[in-house]
Order: structure tokens, then C-alpha cells, then sequence
């Protein structure tokens, strides 16, 4: 049956209303394949603080043997001109970079790590690595931030994070669609063919994520900006005070008594795509000296977060099965008292200044003891 003879028998309205459908099909394919074939900017200028230090680096990538990667536990956490003087005391001279991304996973942290080891840095040794795992909901998804790094690639591995996460259904719907619509956005181009997310400067960052005031400042510390530098500190600070203080306490009580126990660690976790990502993590790391003559090594780390707030049970599994080589562990509240306290909290899940300046010299001892 000819299309002539389609019009004829199929009413006029149905037969535009199929072909606008395949228009549209015929758009949003085109527009994906040339996002996909075309290269994206390696240095995009609309991602807030990861452009500031994405293009930092990139120019001083060979200054540095040693980076911090991770979520805001290593952002506002590690404190790289700390950790410098601490193996200088014990003659050891390193320097080290904190890139550190806010409320990324370890999708996002992997995209971010493949750029980094694409710039080749002729001197970089090692690679710390705080992956959080659990983490995959987005409140803005539509934000330069989220768009830029789902690619098809990462939305299919946040997808089955969401997919083996034991959130309930109604977290692992709305995680699946946030996904979908950062990956979509991407897909089409949206932000490489207009201005529109320089424009909207309320998208630059996502809802609900602190702000950096001073990329100077940002720069000055290697990366780390404490969350005690961070726009609207105090507001922050006082609702963790009037509204979770007690909570924190209580839990970091049952901590220290062993009452809590990590959720769900039965069955199929033991095969979790989050241990996949981790071994991917380290194989991509070990393929990196095939291109670039130079060895680096991985050294994965939990930071000092209680069980409730973060899992940890995909890198502890990954570690326990040898995927890894090396982890340093600081979810204990008994052994790294201090660091829990709350005189070193900004809340219950980051570290103040102070906080993270201690945590800074015990990880850089744990490293020059390992090493």
C-alpha cells in the first residue's frame, strides 16, 4: 500500500498527527547522534566551581602528584595544603589538588576521573577516591551541572544504581526521571547550541547545594573550600543546630554501641553494580599508564560519615574481595572519635574547618604509615 492510497483510506488529521510523530522521532534521533559523534567542550564555562577547577587544573595538571575525588565529604573534608605540610614534616614532598565535586556519585565522579586522566598529568602518583554510591536523586535536573556529565553511558549506570538501591519505590521513580531528564536535555543539546544555561544563572548550581563565595579562595586552597566559607554558613549552621542536633547525637550514640546496622546487605548486593563501578574505577586507572607511561595508584577512603547517612557497603565488599588495593576507613566513631564530635561537624554528614583539618593530618599519616 502506497502512501497515495494511505491518505485515501486514513483520515487527514490521523495521517498528519503520524507523520509530525515520526518528525519528532527523526529530531530527537539526529539530535542524539550528533551530540554523541560531535566531542563536547572539555572545559565547559557554565558549571560553577567544576569549571573553576576543571580549567585550573588542566593548566597546572603537571604541578601535581597526588588528588582528592569524590562528593562534598572530600570537597569540604580534605584540606590539600594540610595534607602537604604533614608529609613535608615527615619528608615526604607531595602536592596535592582537591577535586572534590558537590552531591556527586560515583558515576559523575567516574565521568569527571576519565577527564582527568585524559589531560595526561606527567607527575600525578596517586588518586584518593570517596565513592558514594547511594546517592543518584537530583533536585535539579535540568541544572548545567547534572546535564553535562549523562552521557548515555553514565545515565545507563545511574540507572541500575537506582535499579539494586534499597530506596522505596516512589525515591526510585522520581531518581529514574530526574536521570531521564538530565540525560534528555544532553541528548538533544540543550546548552551547546544556546545560551540558555548561562542565562539561567538560578541553574548553575542545584537546588539545595552550598555555594562557593570566593573562587579565588578556592583556588588559593587547592580545591578545598570548608563549608564554614560557604554563602549562607550561619542559616545552615543553625538549622543543623535546632532541627538535627539531637538526631545526630542519638545516632552517633547507637554507633558507638553497635546498635546500628547497615540496611540490607543480603543476596544479590554481593554482586551490586556499585562494586562493578569501583573495579572499573581501578581499571581504568591501571589502562591510564598504557597511555600515559606514567603509574598512578588508587587509594579508595570512607570518610568520617555515620552508616545511616552514606553506604558503604560497596567499597568495603569491593576492598574485602580484592578488588581494590588500598582502603582507609574512618566510619568508626570510637576509633576517630574526635573527628565526629560536635565541635568538628558543620552538620551530620561534613566536617567543619576544624574538622576537616584534623581529618586532613590523620589521613596524610595513614598514607605516609601505608606507603
Amino acid at each position: 500500500m502506497n502512501v497515495h492510497i494511505w491518505q485515501k483510506t486514513i483520515p487527514k488529521p490521523v495521517f498528519m498527527f503520524i507523520y509530525s510523530i515520526i518528525f519528532i522521532l527523526a529530531f530527537i534521533l539526529t539530535a542524539g547522534l550528533i551530540n554523541t559523534v560531535l566531542p563536547s567542550d572539555n572545559n565547559p564555562q557554565n558549571l560553577g566551581d567544576i569549571s573553576i577547577k576543571l580549567q585550573y587544573f588542566a593548566k597546572h595538571k603537571d604541578d601535581y602528584n597526588v588528588i582528592f575525588m569524590g562528593p562534598s565529604t572530600t570537597y569540604q573534608g580534605v584540606v590539600p595544603k594540610v595534607f602537604n605540610e604533614v608529609m613535608a614534616a615527615h619528608g615526604k614532598r607531595v602536592k596535592s589538588f582537591n577535586f572534590g565535586i558537590m552531591a556527586a556519585n560515583i558515576a559523575e565522579m567516574d565521568f569527571y576521573l576519565q577527564k582527568i586522566l585524559d589531560l595526561k598529568p606527567a607527575n600525578l602518583k596517586w588518586i584518593f577516591l570517596d565513592c558514594l554510591v547511594n546517592s543518584f536523586i537530583e533536585n535539579s535536573p535540568t541544572a548545567s551541572k547534572n546535564v553535562y556529565w549523562h552521557t548515555p553511558l553514565k545515565t545507563i549506570e545511574n540507572f541500575h544504581l537506582i535499579a539494586e538501591s534499597n530506596y522505596t519505590l516512589k525515591s526510585r521513580i522520581i531518581g529514574f526521571y530526574a536521570n531521564f531528564v538530565s540525560f534528555l536535555y544532553r541528548w538533544l543539546g540543550i546548552g551547546y547550541f544556546s545560551n540558555s544555561w548561562q542565562q539561567q544563572g538560578d541553574k548553575l548550581q542545584p537546588d539545595g547545594l552550598p555555594t562557593v563565595v570566593s573562587n579565588d579562595r578556592l583556588l588559593e586552597e587547592a580545591g578545598y573550600y570548608s563549608m564554614d566559607w560557604m554563602k549562607d554558613h550561619e542559616k545552615r549552621e543553625q538549622v543543623f543546630q535546632f532541627n538535627y542536633l539531637e538526631s545526630y547525637k542519638k545516632r552517633l550514640k547507637e554507633a558507638k554501641l553497635g546498635v546500628f546496622e547497615q540496611k540490607d546487605t543480603s543476596g544479590q548486593r554481593f554482586n551490586s553494580y556499585g562494586i562493578k563501578m569501583i573495579q572499573q574505577i581501578v581499571a581504568r586507572i591501571d589502562s591510564s599508564e598504557k597511555v600515559s607511561k606514567n603509574k598512578i595508584l588508587p587509594i579508595f577512603f570512607i570518610p568520617p560519615v555515620l552508616e545511616d547517612d552514606v553506604d558503604h557497603f560497596p567499597i568495603i565488599k569491593a576492598y574485602e574481595l580484592g578488588y581494590i588495593p588500598t582502603l582507609f576507613a574512618f566510619n568508626d566513631p570510637n576509633a576517630f572519635a574526635a573527628l565526629y564530635g560536635i565541635d568538628s561537624r558543620a552538620d551530620g554528614r561534613h566536617l567543619n574547618h576544624q574538622g576537616a583539618q584534623e581529618f586532613t593530618r590523620i589521613l596524610a599519616a595513614e598514607f605516609y604509615e601505608h606507603f
